[in-house]
């Protein structure tokens, strides 16, 4: 598979990753709508990650970064409210190569991942 998509790079310094990349979805999702919107979380440090938004169908516009994906994933739905828990329960087992998520505007989330 391959993602083609608008990449940024934020701080997981005292995790405010999570406020950051929530804010690029609603940036992204005016413009496009949430629920066309896929992000991939990737290439983590100490210090960072980079994540990149891209669309479920087409080439989102200024896309700046290109990447071959793996086909095998795995797939957790649930809802974003509980991110939190999915997110533990993913990460119990090891840190991750690639993770997309998906949301739509009625508060439900898949999340891919492969190790």
């Amino acid at each position: 598979m391959k993602f083609i998509g608008i990449r940024k790079v934020f701080s997981t310094k005292n995790e405010e990753q999570y406020s950051t990349i929530g804010a690029f979805w609603d940036e992204m999702s005016a413009i496009y709508g949430r629920e066309n919107l896929m992000g991939l979380g990737c290439n983590w440090t100490s210090d960072s990650i980079e994540y990149v938004m891209a669309l479920k169908n087409g080439i989102i516009e200024g896309a700046d970064y290109e990447i071959e994906l793996p086909d095998e994933w795995k797939t957790v739905r649930g809802r974003t409210e509980d991110l939190g828990k999915i997110y533990g329960d993913i990460y119990k087992d090891g840190v991750l190569l690639y993770e997309i998520e998906e949301f739509d505007d009625e508060g439900n989330c898949q999340i891919r991942y492969c190790r």
